[in-house]
């Protein structure tokens, strides 16, 4: 793989990329396969190169719940290895896909070259803004204009996660989310399109919601 056409990595010189190549590896996983457990620790800096991957935990009755889906390309955990910390949650491709692992020890030491810290702070910054409006939606908006803030902001994970994903997501009951779904459907927004939720009029969410 050319690290060149990584995002991260683009300003940096061909002598430290030889350099990168050393202490990294590129991985192709299948869908569901494990990048890395919670806790474990975080010796790689892991980037999704193809496909994505999904962020989760288990709850006390041992569901699945997803906290976050990472689509290509974008680093994953990077907080982690920052900090030196394991890994806060298990991650898993959620399609098959392709993930560059690299020896973060290691890539400290090239770090301050280039602009490599100031890509990861812009990653970092998107994750805070994320978290950011998962707190703004929980602690002000009625559970309909959540929805559609959702809808129409993740569009791409409201048309591939199943719905009590979505409903864990926004910390709404299945049953409810259902329901205020139906009511999308009947406004023209989303419709059913071969067994999945797609979105056909995402602009009229703004007209009809304030969010």
């Amino acid at each position: 793989m050319d690290l060149k056409n990584i995002f991260l990595f683009e300003n940096i010189d061909n002598e430290s990329l030889k350099e990168i190549e050393k202490f990294s590896k590129v991985v192709n996983l299948n869908k569901n396969e494990i990048v890395f457990y919670e806790n474990e620790p975080s010796d790689y800096l892991h980037i999704v190169i193809k496909g994505s991957v999904k962020i989760y935990k288990f709850d006390s009755k041992g569901n699945e719940v997803i906290i976050h889906k990472f689509v290509a390309p974008s680093m994953v955990a990077e907080r982690a290895n920052l900090l030196d910390m394991q890994f806060p949650a298990n991650c898993a491709m959620a399609e098959d896909g392709v993930i560059l692992k690299i020896d973060f020890k290691m890539f400290k030491k090239i770090m301050q070259k280039a602009d490599i810290c100031f890509k990861i702070m812009q990653s970092l910054l998107k994750k805070m803004n994320f978290l950011e409006n998962v707190i703004h939606s929980n602690l002000i908006l009625d559970v309909q204009t959540k929805i559609a803030k959702f809808i129409y902001e993740e569009t791409e994970a409201f048309e591939t996660l199943k719905q009590h994903s979505i409903a864990t997501l926004l910390n709404i009951k299945p049953e409810t989310l259902s329901r205020k779904l139906k009511k999308l459907k009947e406004l023209g927004i989303i419709e059913n399109q071969h067994s999945k939720l797609k979105v056909i009029n995402k602009e009229k969410l703004k007209e009809i919601y304030k969010f």
